[in-house]
Formats: structure tokens, C-alpha cells, sequence
């Protein structure tokens, strides 16, 4: 289902089109809302569905040519759809290019260091930065700059910032423990959602240490650009719910409210803290 809510989050409208017809869904999880409406990422029925983000009446679909993964797509405005590949089966070229037909047009990326007969792990989250893009390893600790293209402009090194390094060496040590077996198919995450606005990209992330984290909500904010990238902030959530044992997963910066909004993964609530100045 598709739920268009109020800005007090009263619910405008409740669209539940469920099946695999033209203008249904089956499992829809990332929208965004672009010029040519809210676009629908449709996993089940491997489809970007375009329906009026004003109610929820259906515009359009694009069938998707081969399975994507469930990290963050970018449409470019004009006819161009650039989707991350399912995790496990994605290579160097990890990011897929689609035209408003349907039609493959190509991949890009770029090869992620990783240890020698190692799974392969390179899926990405995708966000635009200018007239480029942001390629940004979900388990390994890269931030490629690309062309549309996929030419590298600038590679910035995540691993470099304590947070990002201490989650990774613990995601590691995991995978070194005696008798541990990978299934193929098994990508750990690091890196949960982000958003790149007004040259601050801001990044949630699974912080793997310690056997307690209550209270330990974690939202990394950077100033990023073509050459330099800088942790600025950390910040910690309390949400005072059974929510405070886990960390965020997807979250929205509303830098002009100056609110911070975040999923509640056991609660299915959302909750709005305040974005310091």
C-alpha cells in the first residue's frame, strides 16, 4: 500500500492496489517524488510504478530489467532511472541504467577493494551530488564521486572516520570467528540510509559494538564535496520507546523545519527530533 499523509501525518489518502496488474503493487519500498511523479520502487513485480503524489492515482510503470536491491535509486529528470543491483549479484558495474521504457542502457561503478575470494560485496546506495553522482558501499567502506557516466571524479575513504572503521573491524571480526559459514547470499550492512542536502551528507549506520545500545541512536553528519569530506556532527537519538535498542533506519533531513524524521523499527512509529543549527 501507499499511504499520502498530512504534514501532522493525518492520512490524506490510502492507496492498497495489491497484485501484479498495471496498476498495482506487490512490495513497494523506495519513492521518490520526481517531475514526473512519486516513483514507486515495486521489488515483487521488479517495476518503478508513477502514480500522482497529490492521491495516489496511477500515471505509469517502467519494468525493471533484471533484480535490483533495496538500497536508495535516483531518477536524473529527464529519462534516465540509475538503481543499484540485487547485493549478491552485483560486480564492479554495480549500478544499473534504465530509460523510461524499460530499456537497459548500461551500468557503471567502480571496483571496491576487497579481500581476495571474498563474496562479492559492492551494493550501493545512490544519491546525487551537482550533476554527478554518489555511489555508497553499503558494507564496504567506500564513497565513490562518479559521472553519469561512471567515470571516478573522487573516491573519499570512509573507513577513515572512527565510527564508520570501528563498525567495520567489528563486522570483520564477526566473519573471522570459528566455524562462521557466509551463505553466498549474505551481505551485512554497515551503512542503513542517507541523504546528501546542501553539501552535508548525512549517514545512519549499524555501530556493531557492545552488547548494549540503549540510548544509543546514531546519525553521522559530514560537509562533503568533490574534494574534501568531514565528520561534523554525531548525533543521539532517545526516543524514551523499545525503539532506543535498536539504531535508526530510514530518516528524512527537513533542513528548512530544522526536524530530524526517523522510522521506529519496533514501534512502526516516527518520530521528529530537532536539527540543532
Amino acid at each position: 500500500m501507499l499511504m499520502i499523509l498530512e504534514k501532522d501525518f493525518n492520512v490524506k489518502h490510502l492507496v492498497e492496489r495489491r497484485g501484479n496488474g498495471p496498476e498495482d503493487l506487490g512490495y513497494p519500498n523506495q519513492l521518490i517524488v520526481t517531475n514526473k511523479g512519486l516513483m514507486i520502487e515495486d521489488l515483487e513485480n521488479l517495476k518503478i510504478s508513477i502514480v500522482d503524489p497529490n492521491n495516489g492515482n496511477f500515471i505509469d510503470e517502467v519494468f525493471i530489467s533484471e533484480p535490483i536491491s533495496r538500497s536508495k535509486f535516483v531518477f536524473d529528470g529527464v529519462n534516465t532511472i540509475f538503481l543499484p543491483v540485487k547485493s549478491y549479484e552485483s560486480e564492479s558495474t554495480s549500478v544499473l541504467k534504465i530509460n523510461l521504457a524499460g530499456e537497459s542502457i548500461g551500468k557503471i561503478g567502480l571496483f571496491m577493494p576487497q579481500d581476495e575470494n571474498d563474496v562479492n560485496r559492492q551494493p550501493r546506495i545512490i544519491q546525487e551530488i551537482e550533476d554527478k553522482l554518489m555511489l555508497i558501499g553499503v558494507n564496504l567502506p567506500f564513497l565513490d564521486i562518479v559521472t553519469r557516466e561512471g567515470d571516478l571524479v573522487k573516491r573519499h575513504n570512509l573507513d577513515q572516520f572512527e565510527p564508520i572503521k570501528r563498525a567495520l573491524d567489528s563486522l570483520e571480526n564477526d566473519f573471522k570467528k570459528p566455524g562462521y559459514e557466509r551463505n553466498h547470499k549474505e551481505v551485512k550492512s554497515i551503512v542503513i540510509d542517507t541523504q546528501f542536502t546542501n553539501d552535508k551528507l548525512y549517514l545512519s549506520f549499524t555501530d556493531r559494538i557492545g552488547l548494549d545500545r540503549t540510548k544509543a541512536r546514531h546519525l553521522l553528519e559530514f560537509s562533503l564535496n568533490e574534494s574534501s569530506m568531514d565528520l561534523t556532527r554525531i548525533f543521539r537519538f532517545q526516543t524514551d520507546s523499545p525503539d532506543d535498542d535498536v539504531h535508526p533506519y530510514s530518516f528524512h533531513i527537513d533542513e528548512y523545519a530544522g526536524k530530524i524524521y526517523m522510522q521506529g523499527l519496533i514501534t512502526n512509529q516516527i518520530f521528529i527530533f530537532d536539527l540543532p543549527s
